[in-house]
């Protein structure tokens, strides 16, 4: 037997849903293609469709919606580091170069204007301390994330090896929207690379490592 009531719940739930990621997406795209400051509630919500209250109802301000996109672009990197990576069935130096495989797949998407956190806080007052505390928090999740497959890889300094790989990711993601030329990953993968072969490992991983 049908609970109709049960039916009509999901379909209101899935709705909502449908309205905050589309409200999510589009000020996103908007944040990081024309920036924070130019662009407005108004722009947000005639883009995506969705009605101000339903705006003002998931996320009460600008500035919260602003906090909702970064969660959101976060989920993506975890996504990445907690799931796609180590689902794949290859050596954990193989695993550090497929991160530049994905992001090479994000530059060439429609919507890709940048990293929302790296724009955020170029266009921000350097004083603004919410924008830059959520930024390293979240640098800091993803780099906790590198070090521990840097260290399984067997490398003897997992944290000088991590900063240049940070360094390298942060400058690829910068170099792509700059240019608009997401084969720039490529540049970015072969880099790690030299990163990964130059850096000192134990010895029953130094073969390994000079063999990539």
């Amino acid at each position: 037997m049908l609970d109709t009531g049960t039916q009509a719940r999901p379909r209101h739930h899935s709705r909502k849903e449908t309205n905050k990621r589309k409200l999510l997406q589009t000020a996103c795209r908007l944040f990081c293609k024309e920036g924070i400051h130019a662009t407005g509630i108004a722009r947000i919500i005639e883009e995506s469709g969705v009605s101000r209250r339903t705006l003002y109802l998931h996320f009460g301000s600008k500035e919260n919606l602003l906090k909702a996109v970064f969660e959101a672009e976060a989920s993506i990197w975890f996504r990445w580091f907690d799931r796609d990576l180590p689902q794949m069935h290859c050596s954990p130096v193989e695993r550090i170069l497929a991160l530049f495989d994905l992001m090479q797949n994000w530059f060439k998407s429609e919507d890709f204007y940048g990293c929302v956190f790296i724009n955020a806080v170029a266009e921000h007052d350097k004083g603004n301390s919410w924008i830059q505390e959520i930024a390293n928090r979240h640098s800091e999740k993803i780099n906790a994330r590198l070090q521990a497959m840097v260290a399984q890889s067997g490398i003897q300094d997992p944290e000088l090896v991590t900063k240049k790989l940070s360094l390298l990711i942060d400058g690829t993601i910068v170099t792509a929207m700059v240019t608009g030329n997401g084969e720039v990953a490529h540049i970015g993968r072969l880099t790690a690379e030299d990163i990964l072969r130059s850096a000192p490992c134990t010895n029953n991983q130094a073969t390994k490592m000079h063999s990539i």
